[in-house]
């Protein structure tokens, strides 16, 4: 489907999310579109992607930040990336303990002539966090003049052992971003490293498939050979065409441009 630009994708992680919690995931994801869709209109795609995920960390809902699950040694290890497709630089950390993953991230990309950095931390304080359990986090934002941002931080796998590091850092695979499209994924890590769902998106629509055809195919490719129930993705490209699938019972997702905003978790074509 196709929007106005400009225009922020966000999503929430696809997984099992629970009834009780429907109304409270809506509400939060209403309410990151809104800071992301401001930050968008007022700074720019990178800033949108950090606002609209910060929020989500801060919230306490998602595996991110406050929300994030524990490993096999009962300590929070985060990580987050985010990539500028104008520019094609990328900033991530992994196994971080801060209060928000994506804002170091952030730094990285603007400020270190790295990509991905460990154990990193600008803050003088960890984050205490809830440990909810929710699911990893992210947004796709572009501006009028079609400049794509993609990010994305999780709290990885619970129970996961000390030093894991998921896809969600990865370039290609958590997120993903170039000048005709933006990516940001959900669900199991190591299927999505080895998949590189984003990469492969981007390399459909530069063969001229649709994002819609793009996203589709790596998703069936995924599901038929490592089975249901382990991926989700969002994406926008610079002509603000949106789309996301997942093979899982359902996705917190969202989208906002300056006449629309609609949040769901089960299906809709939202975007």
């Amino acid at each position: 489907m196709f929007y106005e630009l400009p225009i922020i994708v966000i999503h929430g992680g696809a997984g099992n999310w629970k009834k009780r919690d429907h109304e409270k995931a809506l509400s939060e994801l209403t309410k990151s579109l809104d800071r992301g869709y401001e930050a968008l209109i007022k700074y720019g795609p990178a800033e949108a992607v950090v606002e609209a995920i910060a929020y989500m960390e801060d919230s306490g809902l998602f595996d991110a930040g406050k929300g994030s699950v524990k490993n096999s040694a009962g300590e929070v290890e985060m990580d987050a990336g985010i990539m500028d497709g104008l520019t094609m630089k990328a900033g991530a950390i992994a196994a971080s303990r801060c209060k928000n993953p994506i804002r170091e991230a952030y730094n990285v990309m603007k400020n270190s002539p790295h990509v991905l950095i460990a154990n990193v931390c600008r803050e003088s304080t960890v984050i205490p966090t809830t440990g909810f359990g929710g699911d990893t986090v992210g947004a796709v934002a572009v501006d009028k003049s079609g400049h794509i941002v993609a990010g994305t931080s999780t709290g990885g796998i619970e129970n996961k052992s000390p030093g894991r590091i998921g896809d969600s850092p990865i370039p290609g695979a958590g997120y993903y971003a170039t000048e005709r499209v933006g990516t940001s994924s959900t669900g199991i890590g190591e299927i999505i490293m080895v998949n590189l769902p984003g990469k492969e998106v981007d390399t459909l629509i530069g063969m001229g498939y649709s994002l819609q055809d793009s996203i589709t195919a790596v998703t069936n490719k995924i599901s038929n050979r490592f089975g249901r129930d382990n991926f989700g993705i969002i994406g926008i490209t610079s002509r603000g065409e949106a789309f996301s699938s997942y093979n899982t019972i359902s996705m917190a997702r969202g989208v906002r441009n300056k006449d629309f905003s609609k949040v769901a978790i089960f299906d809709g074509v939202v975007p």
